[in-house]
């Protein structure tokens, strides 16, 4: 059944680029804008004249075979997105066992004193709260995750580091994250995981996908 929900924003990129954006609907709660994209993704993928079809922050581009009516595709994804139910959308929860401090977690300190908090309650508050996948981006199966609370929302480090460790465990605004792999960084590093993220002899070879929560279970703490 059709619901009442407001219409997300569509543009065309190109002749057969298509994206849906929702991000502008205030009325839906963010997860379940991020669900209902996801949501779509996995439908519309290898569908509809659909060679590849990528879910991003409250938004979804698909990107079509020459000679694919994306009008047509439009309306298909209109009415899709009124008749999607999100409160029977499945999900993988995770508990990640995490280790705060240490040569990993080296901004833990300044995020204590730029939070107004002790480290102690920095651990406490990042890891009660119940986090999920909004996308996967950056690099193979680099995941932003949604669900930060309020007081740990902090800005980007303002020169990025050139090596952060995999397994290394972040947050940057209203996110935290995990580094699958080494690579640089700019978010402030709080500990590590020793936790496999992504392995290309596995399926899926991500460990997270969209639309999965998170918990962080603090194993010990240096």
């Amino acid at each position: 059944m059709a619901t009442a929900r407001p219409d997300p924003r569509f543009y065309h990129i190109d002749t057969h680029t298509l994206v849906l954006d929702c991000s502008a609907i205030d009325s839906i709660e963010h997860q379940h804008k991020q669900r209902m994209v996801n949501h779509l993704a996995n439908t519309y993928i290898n569908q509809g004249g659909c060679i590849d079809v990528v879910s991003a922050h409250q938004c979804l581009t698909l990107y079509c075979a020459q000679g694919t009516d994306i009008v047509q595709l439009q309306q298909q994804l209109l009415t899709a997105w009124h008749q999607l139910d999100e409160t029977t959308l499945s999900h993988t929860h995770h508990d990640i066992p995490m280790h705060y401090g240490g040569e990993y977690g080296i901004d833990l300190e300044a995020v204590a004193e730029a939070s107004k908090m002790s480290v102690k309650e920095v651990i406490e508050l990042h890891s009660s709260a119940l986090y999920e996948v909004d996308f996967l981006g950056f690099q193979p199966g680099f995941a932003y995750i949604s669900g930060l609370p309020k007081a740990l929302h902090l800005p980007r480090l303002d020169t990025p580091r050139t090596e952060v460790k995999k397994g290394t465990v972040a947050i940057a605004h209203d996110k935290t994250a995990i580094y699958p792999a080494q690579s640089p960084g700019g978010w402030n590093l709080i500990g590590y995981t020793d936790l496999c993220l992504f392995d290309k002899h596995n399926t899926p070879p991500a460990l997270f996908a969209p639309g999965d929560t998170i918990r962080f279970v603090e194993v010990d703490h240096d």
